[in-house]
């Protein structure tokens, strides 16, 4: 059964203070809007369905990233710009 990431995430709370998000395992599909998560410096997002990381935009301090784990997705492109 594929889940919408975006379901997900709304489900989140306290979205400001997280730096570490984990949505791991959860063949999660689809878009977020991740633009709460100011904090962020690491994504763990191995073993979903997302196809691209185009939802990666809306985060507002990207360069603040330090880790993203995308392992065991089915991602077709990457658009680094």
């Amino acid at each position: 059964m594929n889940n919408n990431v975006q379901e997900h995430i709304n489900q989140i709370t306290k979205k400001a203070k997280i730096k570490y998000l984990d949505i791991s395992n959860r063949d999660l599909t689809g878009n977020a809007d991740l633009s709460e998560f100011t904090a962020l410096t690491s994504l763990n997002s191995y073993n979903n369905k997302f196809e691209n990381l185009d939802f990666l935009n809306s985060l507002p301090n990207k360069p603040n990233l330090k880790k993203l784990n995308f392992f065991g997705n089915q991602i077709k492109e990457i658009d680094f710009n």
